[in-house]
């Protein structure tokens, strides 16, 4: 007996699937941004603490530098974090899978490729080919841009800056 949702006639009946949006977080997962947002502030007041050894800065100095600079780096880090684990959400069903999964487990959705389809109207997102809700055929979107090359280098270059601008930071302070 074969079944339902693999006989055409039935899915074209039925329709495309809408592309759904992204549901909430689990706990784990909040507690997951939660760390990486607060990490980097440990990270920074590890790295300034060689200045209140030296006597360069008080500790309140210190631990403030920590809280500005921590905190934006924990802004950016968290918003990392939430951003790669929606990542791996599957559109169709919400079933979230590991980051080398390439096909999902549950309804067999292309995660690698992504496909989405829209109507030339514009009327919503599908992940399916089909029939618009308007009676239009949906046209293959191009694929979603991801971090691109560029992205990646630009992040490379800014972590190099910031290890140079520490580096000329504690460099100044201990000659001068």
């Amino acid at each position: 007996m074969a079944d339902e949702a693999d006989d055409p006639a039935v899915a074209e009946s039925v329709g495309p699937r809408s592309w759904r949006g992204r549901d909430a977080l689990t706990s784990a997962e909040r507690r997951t941004v939660g760390i990486a947002s607060a990490a980097p502030f440990g990270v920074v007041l590890v790295a300034l603490l060689p200045f209140v050894v030296t006597g360069r800065a008080t500790f309140i100095e210190v631990v403030l530098a920590a809280l500005v600079y921590g905190a934006l780096l924990g802004l950016a880090a968290a918003f990392v974090a939430v951003d790669r684990l929606q990542a791996r959400q599957c559109p169709g069903c919400a079933t979230r899978s590991g980051k080398d999964v390439a096909v999902c487990p549950t309804c067999g959705y292309d995660l690698a490729a992504r496909p989405r389809f829209q109507c030339d109207q514009r009327h919503g997102l599908y992940i399916d080919p089909g029939l618009c809700t308007c009676g239009r055929r949906l046209l293959a979107l191009p694929p979603a841009r991801g971090i691109g090359r560029e992205i990646v280098v630009m992040l490379k270059v800014g972590a190099w800056l910031l290890v140079f601008l520490l580096g000329m930071g504690i460099l100044v302070r201990a000659v001068g």
